[in-house]
């Protein structure tokens, strides 16, 4: 690397970090490689044993990946003019379970060989063409299909399980209280597919749910207050009809309600929605925040398990993640687009001492995380 990089205008190597499975480890990149007097580009490369697998994060950038994945233990980026800002909130995850990686940065006025011409050997080549996997197997009868998901619903929780039939030609008209509810629509086969219109009242916006692959259309609703809903079957035809299973959620004992509805409906899809556990135990500790890395140190029971939760109050988020330490625990969670929140467990040892940090990036961002116990501390003494 260093021969390959002796025309960047300057080139040092990083000191080596040992890292180990979860770790999430900051790299700072000196002053002077971004120094537009030196060059207009910045590149760091980093290496480690070809098993090793690791991932790095990027602050967001319009246009440009905010995470990279390694390949066979290496991966280069080359940033120039002003995605250069990209590189300077860099963060590597560790997914094996042990390495040395050796980082190298540089500057120069144009980007240094790629990884591929200084690094032949880690070069993993074309992917394996995909395999045709045959046909699908053939789908179970729909009566088949609606006892498989009373018997999930029965297994994973649900207090009760309806249906009811759903025609193209009129909405159904059913009401909802307090907790989480899964929806599947599903009909003969062959038969037209359609899709779910959800509104609570005729004026409303439609939410509409696609159907799947087998042509199901399956949705879960959360709620902290009774809801009248009007769930219509959008198909070619009014002769369509398909039946609409509904599974029943109790809301989970120690909910806080001083959120009020739509945060605490936002809390109970972030712990996971009928997936939640049953029991939350007392809420021990609760902030809001905004963008940025903040970290929140908590004096803690020893001996004693938790589970925090993150959401999104308002604003939009290009990054949102969860992290909590507690001894040789490091957990660490990211909110995906398609969900208001997230959440994990963490259990502390001998030392009380703990801390949650929350990462937020994005156009006026700000957050509320909870942290509940779930068990007592264990008793002290023989």
């Amino acid at each position: 690397m260093k021969q390959a990089w002796a025309a960047q205008t300057r080139s040092e190597v990083l000191k080596p970090r040992w890292l180990e499975r979860g770790d999430v480890v900051p790299i700072v990149v000196p002053p002077w490689s971004i120094d537009t007097a030196r060059g207009n580009c910045t590149s760091l490369v980093l290496v480690a044993p070809p098993s090793t697998q690791f991932v790095l994060h990027l602050h967001p950038w319009p246009g440009l990946p905010s995470a990279i994945v390694s390949s066979a233990g290496a991966l280069q980026v080359t940033r120039c003019g002003k995605d250069r800002v990209s590189l300077l909130d860099l963060r590597l995850e560790m997914r094996s379970p042990r390495a040395m990686l050796y980082a190298r940065v540089a500057v120069g006025r144009t980007p240094p060989p790629s990884l591929a011409t200084t690094l032949p050997a880690r070069v993993t080549g074309p992917a394996s063409p995909s395999i045709d996997p045959g046909p699908a197997p053939p789908r179970e009868s729909l009566a088949a299909r609606l006892a498989h998901f009373e018997a999930d619903a029965a297994g994973s929780g649900a207090g009760a399980t309806e249906s009811a039939r759903l025609a193209a030609a009129g909405p159904a008209r059913i009401t909802l209280e307090p907790g989480c509810h899964r929806l599947l629509a599903t009909a003969e086969d062959p038969s037209p597919r359609g899709s779910l219109l959800i509104t609570e009242s005729d004026e409303t916006h439609p939410l509409r749910v696609e159907p799947d692959d087998n042509g199901d259309a399956r949705y879960e609703l959360c709620t902290l207050r009774s809801r009248r809903l009007h769930i219509a079957l959008e198909a070619e035809g009014d002769d369509v009809e398909e039946t609409l299973a509904l599974a029943h959620y109790g809301l989970p004992s120690g909910l806080p309600e001083r959120f009020g509805p739509e945060l605490g409906e936002r809390l109970l899809q972030a712990l996971g929605g009928s997936g939640a556990p049953r029991k939350l135990g007392s809420l021990v500790f609760a902030s809001l925040g905004a963008q940025g890395l903040t970290p929140l140190p908590q004096s803690l029971l020893p001996g004693t398990c938790y589970v925090a939760a993150l959401v999104t109050v308002h604003g939009s988020a290009q990054m949102l993640s969860l992290g909590a330490r507690a001894g040789a625990t490091n957990v660490e969670a990211d909110v995906t687009s398609d969900q208001p929140g997230t959440h994990l467990g963490f259990c502390t040892g001998t030392s009380p001492h703990a801390e949650l940090e929350v990462e937020a990036r994005g156009m006026g961002v700000a957050w509320l995380v909870t942290l509940f116990q779930t068990t007592r501390a264990r008793a002290e003494g023989p």
